[in-house]
């Protein structure tokens, strides 16, 4: 998943309430920012919870508690997080790979295709959809299109691990169903030459 946005974007209106004014507001949307940066995602719900009920308004606001959530293995509050989200302003690649992985986590692929799809119409490079569209494809065993999507991932970001591991499989996949069905060739030396790559790239971004 890509990095979240940032709580508080040049130029947005905070707006405070009660003994929490505007100071208390930006002290929590930035220790929720601080804690989804260090990897501690349900603590960072906490405080982007409280900003969200200080300031319901917030696009972005909404969407990093999305991240915590989802992060954190409760993909129903992401769902949540990331429609209200979507309803407080316009659509973004980022928040549309996002609710679609929250809703592939809760087991509706079909909605998860369309959020990613929607993605790459906004975006046609976006490094996550494009993975997250190439697990379906590999899932539903089309591997030719599953493979499609992870190099387009890779080739947009190229320290992506996961679009270089799901490439791995899903050229060995390919090379077995080829050599069942054809054995040698030009197409299954270039699918191994890319596995291998792929194995390659996996041992850098590792060390």
């Amino acid at each position: 998943m890509r990095r979240h946005l940032p709580a508080r974007p040049p130029g947005l209106l905070v707006r405070g309430q009660g003994r929490h004014g505007v100071t208390g507001l930006e002290r929590l949307a930035s220790e929720g920012e601080r804690l989804l940066d260090s990897g501690r995602f349900e603590e960072a719900a906490v405080p982007l919870a409280q900003a969200c009920a200080l300031e319901p308004g917030s696009q972005d606001l909404s969407f990093n508690l999305g991240l915590a959530y989802l992060k954190s293995g409760r993909a129903h509050d992401a769902k949540l997080a990331f429609e209200r989200a979507l309803s407080l302003g316009p659509a973004a690649a980022d928040l549309l790979s996002n609710l679609g992985l929250a809703y592939f986590e809760l087991g509706k692929a079909e909605r998860a295709e369309r959020c990613y799809s929607q993605a790459l119409e906004l975006e046609p490079g976006h490094p996550e959809a494009n993975n997250n569209l190439g697990v379906l494809r590999f899932q539903e065993a089309r591997y030719g299109e599953a493979r499609s999507f992870f190099n387009r991932a890779t080739q947009e970001r190229p320290d992506y691990a996961d679009a270089w591991f799901n490439l791995r499989d899903c050229c060995a996949e390919l090379l077995a169903a080829r050599a069942d069905a054809k054995p040698g060739g030009p197409d299954m030396a270039f699918l191994a030459a890319e596995r291998d790559k792929a194995t390659a790239m996996l041992a850098r971004l590792s060390s």
